[in-house]
C-alpha cells in the first residue's frame, strides 16, 4: 500500500474520532440533563474539545518539524510539553472554579483519548512499520 494511502487512512481515523467525539458530548449533555447535573455535560465536551484541540496542534506540529533542524527531538519535547502544559493548566483551572462538576473536563479528556486510539491504532500501525 502506498504511503499517501496509508496516511489518509491516519486522516480519516482523525476525522471519525473527532465526528464520534461530537456525537459523545452531545451524548453527555443529554445525560447531564437526564441526571439532573445540567453542567456535566457542557463539561465533558470542554474536555472532547480540548482533545480535539490536542490532537489538531500535535498533527501541525508534527508536519511542521524540520528533520534537518539541530536536535529535532528537543524541538518535539517543547511543543508538546508547552501544548499539554496549556491544556493541563485550562483543564485544572476548570476544575478547580467549578469544584462540583468541572471534574467532567478530564472525563471527557481521557474519552477523546480512548476514542482517538482506538480509532488510530491501526492505521498509524501502518504508517510507522510498513
Amino acid at each position: 500500500m502506498a504511503l499517501d494511502a496509508q496516511w489518509s487512512a491516519v486522516a480519516r481515523g482523525y476525522r471519525n474520532a473527532l465526528i464520534l467525539a461530537a456525537v459523545l458530548g452531545a451524548i453527555a449533555v443529554g445525560l447531564g440533563f437526564a441526571v439532573h447535573e445540567p453542567l456535566v455535560g457542557p463539561f465533558i465536551c470542554v474536555g472532547l474539545g480540548l482533545g480535539g484541540y490536542n490532537a489538531r496542534k500535535l498533527w501541525n506540529d508534527t508536519t511542521s518539524l524540520d528533520p534537518t533542524a539541530d536536535h529535532p527531538r528537543g524541538a518535539v519535547m517543547k511543543t508538546s510539553l508547552s501544548r499539554l502544559g496549556i491544556i493541563t493548566v485550562f483543564a485544572v483551572l476548570v476544575a478547580l472554579v467549578y469544584r462540583q462538576d468541572g471534574w467532567a473536563v478530564f472525563v471527557g479528556l481521557v474519552a477523546f483519548q480512548l476514542v482517538m486510539m482506538s480509532l488510530l491504532v491501526k492505521p498509524l500501525r501502518r504508517v510507522v512499520a510498513p
